[in-house]
């Protein structure tokens, strides 16, 4: 993007007016913001405990860290609603959403007593995401 500044470049020769100053400006990404119009997104990592019992999160935001309650039985990419915590509409002074989409992150190494308890639970909860989704 380019910004003009009018009357703001160098003075002109013989004693012209000054000419425009051009600006060009260019936006990085966030680290983990994303943004849609006055909305904001974010991917949040969560814990495969936080996914099935629920748990209440600090988020960050663009106006500081809130805390977020993960209704249990969350799953990846469930996507939750942080109301008035997106970016200000200059004209109108409102303010956008900020959506929060969840992640499951298992931990780097299963430990014996989680992979017993998977192995026992299973067979007596089957089910497949991949037939559910069409896949099977």
């Amino acid at each position: 993007q380019t910004l003009r500044l009018k009357g703001q470049g160098a003075p002109g020769s013989d004693g012209a007016p000054p000419g425009d100053a051009y600006v060009e400006i260019h936006i990085q990404p966030h680290a983990f913001f994303t943004r849609k119009d006055t909305d904001v997104h974010l991917e949040l990592p969560v814990t495969l405990q936080e996914a099935v019992c629920g748990a209440t999160v600090s988020v960050p935001t663009v106006h500081g860290r809130v805390s977020m309650r993960i209704p249990p039985g969350s799953n990846t990419g469930t996507t939750l609603r942080l109301k008035g915590q997106g970016i200000v509409e200059r004209k109108t002074g409102t303010k956008g959403d900020q959506y929060v989409k969840l992640k499951v992150v298992l931990p780097g190494t299963i430990d014996h007593e989680l992979k017993s308890f998977i192995e026992k639970w299973g067979p007596r909860h089957p089910y497949d995401p991949r037939r559910k989704a069409g896949m099977a």
